[in-house]
């Protein structure tokens, strides 16, 4: 079954939008009630320990990708953990850079060009490796010049068909700044279907749309506690023209 989620208010503010599917995919900073405490790594049970990783793309910025990585000690919303030597994190053998922050806690960080494809290795304090690996498949929006918001519309990409694990986002704005989306996660599909009901606030006139690829599943290689790898895709936004019928009461005055 096709999903198509309505954001209700959400879908007046891109932000706000991102946030919510970066939350609902378990995306590596978990939002809700997450802990930003910092303790060290030595000081923890090593087979208790969290890993989390993140790969970002915009292809509106093409210039890299940003790759995230954080341990957090009492699983996914626990401690965050600032690695103590010899631990150390690498992606694609560039080791990462250690931020913190007030929100975050302590985490990760490096941009890398390249293919899509990372290789994380995260050694822990007694020098056992942990091993994971992802690739973060593109999406390109098949152009289409006009949206009728009165009707079912399918829009096509190019890339990949969706495999397990994976959810595609259809967003489409207008030029006041409303959006709307339509989600599909099924296995072998290659486009996305948005309803009226999704378009209700949509206004005639220019607009864009983009989709974003997003794939959220357990690593592989793990302690006790386990880990996730989250990544996302954003296509280059399309320019389109949306129609729409004046609703009754916008006619009547």
């Amino acid at each position: 079954m096709m999903m198509n989620k309505n954001y209700n208010g959400l879908k007046n503010n891109p932000f706000k939008l991102i946030v919510l599917l970066m939350i609902s995919s378990t995306a590596y900073f978990t939002f809700s009630c997450a802990s930003s405490e910092i303790a060290d790594s030595k000081d923890v049970n090593q087979a208790k320990i969290y890993q989390s990783y993140t790969v970002h793309f915009d292809a509106e910025s093409p210039d890299s990708y940003n790759v995230t990585a954080q341990f957090r000690f009492g699983g996914n919303k626990g401690t965050t953990l600032r690695l103590s030597a010899p631990s150390k994190v690498t992606v694609n053998d560039s080791e990462m850079e250690e931020k913190s922050d007030s929100f975050s806690g302590c985490y990760y960080q490096t941009n890398l060009k390249g293919l899509g494809e990372f290789n994380f290795k995260f050694i822990d304090t007694e020098n056992k490796e942990f091993l994971n690996s992802v690739i973060l498949n593109p999406v390109t929006a098949k152009v289409v010049e006009l949206i009728d918001a009165d009707i079912k519309n399918s829009i096509y990409w190019e890339g990949l068909p969706l495999a397990a694990h994976e959810t595609v986002c259809l967003t489409i704005c207008d030029n006041e700044g409303n959006c709307a989306t339509g989600t599909t996660d099924i296995v072998g599909a290659d486009y996305v279907v948005i309803s009226p009901s999704d378009m209700d606030n949509l206004v005639s006139g220019k607009g864009n749309y983009y989709l974003t690829r997003t794939y959220s599943n357990s690593i592989k290689n793990a302690a006790d506690e386990g880990g996730n790898i989250y990544t996302d895709y954003k296509s280059v936004a399309v320019p389109v023209k949306i129609i729409k019928k004046p609703s009754q009461d916008t006619a009547n005055k």
